[in-house]
């Protein structure tokens, strides 16, 4: 690296940044616990030089058996627990080998691997990391929260990692994300590792790793570590420790429903799994479109299988007919011959799901082809009565109300084609819509069945669900504010930004879809302020307004490509600009389309 690449890495830490790394290196190395260092570095080391050695052994034998100790070892090394049995396969095997390949350029490696099911960055950059400890860093959500760069630093990371990478926002790469922020954190450590002047990474991890327990500064000058060693909501790191041990966390949770769904051969897109149960969590009601085929209907009975142990009592498919024309499909009619009411299967289960008994229990229903009828006709009680303050309501056709309850969730799966009708603005804006467009048709299926066995019963695994729910504004800004006291204003300014951008075009959206995207943030953390999407914070939260950028507001964009080329022009160029690499991605996509066929569409048939 030149002279000129190191100053330009120094200049990305402030001074208060290089004085406190200083000073937790100087604490750590050199203080009462220096013993403790040299022991935590030398077990690391033997560790690190072990996975060489077995990375070794499995480029010259690629298979899943030669997986195992690499996996073991790089879980004691590193504490990822996602590093488990089940990632042993010959297809990962074959990904880890091509993640490694130093012929290609690491950001295609990277895009490439990334998007292998039930794969993350850390996963990623842990195993850079076994491989080449001297050149890629070791991350972990609690480093990163003890450097806490901000939103300018990442920026500015960023375009030094676009040159040093050579990285290109293609479409290919820019798609997954991952890739990008991944080596934005890379380019971050090593202004650190510098900083510091150490050899390699690891003495940079374990310092950052223990940080946290470093006294307090005296003066003006902030410590580098989280205060007392305490999460986002205030309780002590120890404290959540032995919680976790007793109460499974969401995370926790989610890791098992995707690892029951993998082990029965299913593939979704990444995150796909994650993006739908913050969407559930958020509002209880979902949209899932895109191509005919590829699983959506499918999801919602997985989902609510492995969820609720019981899918043949908690769970209902509708098959959406044309003829629906009014709501009695779904609640029934009173028929004046016999003066009775006609009862439904829909009506059946929101009277079985507001039976106190049942109030811990989670119900999901699947409108399956939502769109075949128009759905403000047959769903325009249910679209109003969402809106409405708990408990709510619904009033069926003869005057008398029904419960709509909370621990119900709505899921409409559509395809569009000439068959179909559109969504107004009226349905997008009460839904988060998930696009189903990605297929790999090499994907493995059913290569190897993963034997999953939860440690969370049933009926624990829905009260999580449940009491995790994010369905009040005031709640979705307590816990953003606890999280990061910026995290609300950052969102408020991206989703000005972007209204500015529509309202020439009267496209703008209004505070429903801005308390929606504030309430989807704040579902995609845990309790104690981990991310759902991203374990790190302020990645999971980018991530996350992301996604609703993408789910919340670019399904309303429609027309002529005359109309509305300059546009997604500018909204693309945008997008780019703030880092929200899906939503440039779908937008570049629906340029294109606008310029081969004419017409702007969100939807890809």
């Amino acid at each position: 690296m030149s002279h000129a690449d190191c100053e330009t890495l120094s200049a990305l830490l402030t001074p208060a940044q290089q004085a406190s790394l200083q000073m937790a290196r100087t604490w750590w190395q050199e203080g009462d616990r220096s013993l403790e260092y040299l022991a935590d570095i030398e077990r690391k080391a033997t560790l690190a030089a072990r996975l060489r050695t077995l990375i070794t052994d499995l480029k010259a034998s690629p298979a899943a058996e030669s997986l195992r100790p690499i996996l073991q070892a790089t879980r004691l090394l590193t504490g990822n627990r996602a590093l488990t049995r089940r990632l042993e396969t010959d297809a990962f095997a074959r990904a880890l080998i091509d993640l490694l390949d130093e012929e290609t350029p690491l950001p295609e490696r990277l895009a490439s691997f990334l998007q292998t099911p039930a794969i993350g960055p850390y996963i990623a950059s842990h195993l850079l990391y076994a491989a080449a400890p001297e050149r890629f860093p070791l991350l972990s959500p609690d480093t990163l929260s003890v450097l806490n760069f901000s939103r300018r630093q990442r920026q500015d990371a960023r375009l030094i990692a676009l040159n040093r990478y050579s990285l290109t926002d293609s479409p290919e790469i820019a798609a997954g994300g991952e890739a990008i922020s991944l080596l934005t954190n890379f380019t971050l450590y090593e202004a650190a590792r510098r900083e510091l002047d150490l050899a390699d990474f690891l003495e940079l991890h374990a310092i950052l790793s223990q940080a946290r327990e470093m006294p307090k500064r005296s003066g003006n000058g902030k410590s580098l570590r989280v205060q007392e060693g305490k999460t986002a909501y205030g309780k002590s790191q120890r404290a959540s420790r032995t919680a976790e041990e007793v109460e499974p966390t969401e995370s926790d949770l989610l890791n098992f429903i995707e690892g029951a769904i993998e082990a029965q051969g299913f593939t979704f897109p990444a995150l796909a799994v994650r993006d739908y149960y913050v969407s559930l969590k958020a509002k209880p009601f979902v949209i899932l479109s895109g191509l005919s085929g590829t699983g959506k209907t499918r999801l919602t009975r997985l989902f609510a299988d492995i969820l609720t142990g019981k899918a043949a009592e908690q769970y209902l498919l509708l098959p959406v007919r044309p003829d629906w024309t009014d709501s009695a499909p779904l609640l029934g009619y009173h028929n004046p011959l016999t003066d009775r009411y006609i009862s439904t299967p829909f009506l059946n289960l929101l009277r079985r799901a507001a039976a106190p008994e049942n109030q811990e229990r989670a119900f999901f229903v699947c409108l399956d082809e939502m769109n075949l009828a128009r759905v403000e006709h047959y769903f325009a009680e249910l679209l109003s009565g969402m809106e409405t303050p708990t408990p709510r309501h619904i009033m069926l056709p003869d005057g008398r109300p029904a419960p709509l309850p909370a621990n119900v969730f709505l899921t409409g799966s559509v395809n569009m084609d000439e068959a179909t009708y559109p969504f107004s603005r009226k349905a997008l804006d009460r839904a988060n819509l998930i696009e189903f467009s990605e297929v790999r048709l090499k994907s493995p299926v059913n290569e190897k069945h993963i034997s999953v066995h939860s440690p969370i019963p049933e009926a624990q695994r829905q009260r999580i669900f449940l009491a995790n729910g994010v369905d009040d504004l005031l709640m979705a800004q307590s816990r953003l504010t606890a999280i990061h006291p910026d995290f609300c204003d950052r969102a408020l300014t991206t989703l000005s930004e972007l209204n500015a951008l529509l309202e020439p075009r009267n496209l703008h959206f209004g505070y429903r879809v801005r308390d929606e995207v504030l309430r989807y943030l704040a579902a995609s953390f845990d309790h104690s302020g981990v991310g759902l999407l991203n374990p790190e914070p302020k990645l999971n939260f980018r991530l996350g307004l992301d996604l609703q950028i993408l789910q919340k507001t670019l399904p309303r964009l429609s027309g002529t490509a005359e109309m509305l080329e300059s546009l997604l022009k500018n909204l693309e160029d945008w997008a780019r600009h703030e880092d929200f690499p899906r939503a440039a991605a779908k937008l570049a996509r629906m340029r294109r389309r606008a310029a081969e066929e004419g017409i702007v569409t969100f939807y890809e048939f």
